[in-house]
């Protein structure tokens, strides 16, 4: 899974350095925003309907058994994932797309194609086939690469890069996701983990999180960014996100496990997990933040150009956000695992709510403007997720 994980970091890293450099700042932009809206809709819908099949299979000893009301819930997560990417595109195609109708329809077919990587992926994380699942991860990154170089060199355009963005997820195919594989039942009602609380309150949790994390690039150009500022803030929170997305791959290795603990009824053990990534994330923002201070702007400038070079204070800001959302993501699994995705949920409307705040309430240069709010959201986020998972092991001290 390692390996998968670094291999699809470093395809999508060198999709946006080859992309980027094809088409400059401006003609950019589209692909940034098709990026961002393909990212959010994947990790707001498709990654909850990942752990919502990991975690039923997990529980029910990798048999697929759900629910009519179960499948219902997984169809419309589908079903606004393919058409919230499509109506986003017509709503803002003067702004974002050059006017170019043809993104409407590239961007629900994205939205299609990742509903079946998720899919995939929660079958092959739930069946326990780990090496499955890390060599479908890296088969995306494998094709999209060299689909960059040949899009590069025979079309290189805005659309024909999204289109590759379509293509790439369907790799998982040549894994064979939907085999059948069974082990020993935990021994809890599958029907526990399809109650609509459970779907409903994850895709909140996760659509709230993805606000503060992935919504910048269109936030900088609703305070009044320049589209190269859009596409400044896309490369650079893309690139420094590099771990928090990589980890959606990791934390389906650590979601059987912690299921398992909370279905034999060690929460105890589940809290002080909690515990030790709380005080990992202190130290992991902190670094992050100083790192991105000292070396961001020249990383980014020697990947993409001058042009979409950040201020320093900028990638600051973002690097340490980026440290308290990777140990958050993990922290979140205790919450999926337990089945208490409403105080999930909770946690992340207040951390959206704050940052909204720090957004409006705070003036300054768009990019600024915007990096701020989003490592404020990320710090109350993360101190609350770890603060309200430790309660069990305070009490029992």
């Amino acid at each position: 899974m390692l390996l998968g994980t670094a291999t699809i970091a470093a395809g999508a890293l060198g999709f946006q350095v080859i992309s980027g450099r094809a088409l400059g700042s401006e003609e950019f932009t589209p692909v940034g925003a098709a990026w961002t809206v393909v990212f959010f809709a994947f990790t707001v819908l498709m990654i909850p309907s990942e752990q919502f099949i990991t975690r039923h299979l997990a529980l029910n000893g990798g048999r697929w058994q759900p629910s009519r009301h179960g499948l219902v819930q997984l169809a419309g997560a589908v079903a606004v994932s393919t058409l919230g990417s499509a109506a986003f595109a017509a709503a803002t195609l003067d702004r974002f797309f050059a006017g170019d109708s043809r993104f409407v329809i590239a961007l629900a077919a994205a939205g299609a194609s990742r509903a079946v990587l998720a899919f995939g992926r929660g079958f092959l994380a739930g069946r326990r086939r780990f090496v499955a699942y890390g060599v479908a991860t890296g088969a995306e990154g494998a094709v999209l690469v060299p689909g960059a170089i040949v899009v590069a060199l025979v079309s290189p355009s805005a659309l024909t890069f999204v289109w590759l963005l379509v293509i790439a997820p369907l790799a998982i195919f040549f894994v064979k996701p939907f085999a059948r594989v069974d082990f020993e039942q935990v021994g809890v009602d599958r029907t526990e983990a399809e109650r609509a609380t459970f779907l409903g309150s994850l895709v909140l949790a996760t659509g709230a999180s993805q606000v503060v994390i992935a919504g910048g690039p269109i936030f900088v150009g609703l305070v009044g960014g320049t589209p190269s500022e859009v596409s400044i803030y896309f490369v650079t929170f893309t690139l420094f996100r590099g771990p928090v997305t990589s980890s959606y791959n990791l934390i389906a290795r650590f979601l059987p496990d912690f299921t398992e603990l909370a279905a034999r009824g060690e929460q105890r053990q589940l809290s002080i997990w909690a515990a030790r990534l709380g005080a990992i994330g202190l130290g992991t923002t902190a670094l992050f933040g100083i790192l991105g201070y000292l070396a961001g702007p020249t990383v980014v400038e020697l990947l993409y150009g001058a042009e979409f070079a950040p201020p320093a204070g900028v990638a600051a800001l973002g690097a340490a956000a980026v440290g308290a959302a990777l140990v958050g993501l993990f922290i979140s699994q205790v919450y999926v695992a337990r089945g208490r995705t409403e105080q999930m949920a909770a946690i992340w409307l207040v951390a959206m709510t704050v940052a909204g705040i720090v957004l409006v309430a705070v003036s300054g240069e768009p990019l600024v403007q915007v990096a701020r709010a989003f490592l404020v959201g990320e710090l109350v986020a993360t101190i609350l997720l770890a603060a309200v998972a430790m309660r069990g092991l305070l009490r029992s001290q």
